[in-house]
């Protein structure tokens, strides 16, 4: 790994160059520390290094990498560049807009994803196989520290509350209040503020 690291970090100057000049830098930094730490990589503690490692061995980051830093990329004409370095994860999409995600977004392996969300809050959960987007009449807005598991389905302009999980294989085309935890199958909230229920969404 050290090896692979040292090789290919020469390669990254175009990543280094628009991670170093875009708005976005605290919150790709806070991405970059989320998987770091949920992946338990070890690191020297500065910025590059946290930055080269996720950007080498988690290719999930680096399609958030690529939405944050799409602006800047697009305006220096670079962005394909770096995608031949380092190529943006196929099965992964994201279609929400930079400015409204919030920084600490963590996807777990990403296969089959879809991110289509109005806006993402602070350090938020998302596993694979998960869809948020469209019913034909909005898209959805997400919370603060909300965990999407394996399978969920999130359709429509509702809201999903702070702190919320959304359960493997759940669909969510209802507001789902701050503290709930909702499972299928129909969904409904199984544990409101650490006390379990059973109440229909």
């Amino acid at each position: 790994m050290r090896l692979l690291k040292k090789l290919l970090t020469p390669l990254l100057i175009f990543h280094y160059l628009v991670y170093g000049i875009c708005e976005s830098k605290k919150r790709i930094l806070e991405d970059a520390n989320r998987f770091l730490d949920e992946y338990g990589f070890i690191s020297d503690g500065s910025d590059l290094n946290v930055l080269t490692r996720v950007l080498l061995f988690c290719p999930e980051f680096r399609n958030i990498f690529y939405v944050r830093t799409g602006a800047i990329s697009k305006k220096l004409h670079i962005g394909f560049l770096m995608e031949i370095v380092l190529p943006r994860y196929k099965f992964l999409s994201i279609g929400t807009r930079a400015e409204n995600i919030g920084g600490g977004l963590f996807i777990q392996h990403g296969n089959s994803t879809i991110i289509h969300a109005e806006s993402i809050g602070e350090n938020c959960w998302v596993n694979q196989n998960v869809t948020i987007g469209d019913s034909g009449k909005g898209i959805p807005v997400i919370g603060n520290n909300v965990r999407i598991c394996t399978g969920a389905v999130v359709l429509g302009p509702i809201k999903i509350g702070d702190n919320a999980i959304i359960g493997a294989n759940a669909t969510v085309v209802k507001d789902v209040p701050a503290n709930c935890t909702v499972v299928p199958s129909p969904s409904y909230i199984m544990k409101n503020n650490g006390v379990r229920v059973q109440q229909k969404l």
